[in-house]
């Protein structure tokens, strides 16, 4: 007559299938939701395009990072047919690359040398030293720490 094998090694063993099936089940599961990559190319998706602030770009709704990995968006200048890298990704409504003044890392002036007022600039969305109304609503701090601007803007509405 056969001997009965312990009570003790009968659970160690459903327990150890029971493992097995758990983590055979997690593999399959993970590796579903995975995407494949296109096949012979190692990657899931092209690097967004390196880009400047403010630059023309050609195709709406385009993801850019810059160099230091902010992220940037190709949009439409409101009311006209051009479109900029922008760090928002809505409609900015002047472009930048018209305006009638210039600026350093401190300030903006129009030609004839006088200070722009904070209220007639873009400030940072545009690459411009910080408005006025950027500082106060504490949106140039937070964009200074390198959190990306929808946050930022979503902070100080």
């Amino acid at each position: 007559m056969p001997r009965p094998i312990p009570r003790v090694v009968t659970h160690r063993l459903i327990v150890g299938v029971v493992g097995v099936v758990m983590l055979f089940i997690a593999a399959i599961t993970i590796s579903a939701a995975a995407p494949l990559p296109p096949s012979g190319s190692g990657s899931t998706a092209p690097p967004p395009a390196a880009v400047d602030l403010n630059g023309y770009c050609e195709d709406p709704g385009a993801v850019g990072r810059f160099a230091n990995g902010r992220t940037v968006y190709c949009v439409q200048v409101q009311r006209t047919d051009a479109f900029v890298w922008s760090y928002s990704p809505d409609p900015i409504a002047r472009d930048p690359n018209t305006r009638g003044y210039t600026c350093d890392a401190n300030s903006c002036h129009w030609p004839d040398g006088t200070a722009v007022p904070n209220f007639q600039r873009c400030g940072i969305l545009c690459g411009e030293p910080p408005t006025s109304g950027d500082i106060q609503s504490g949106f140039h701090d937070c964009f200074e720490t390198g959190t990306a601007y929808e946050e930022c803007a979503r902070r100080t509405r």
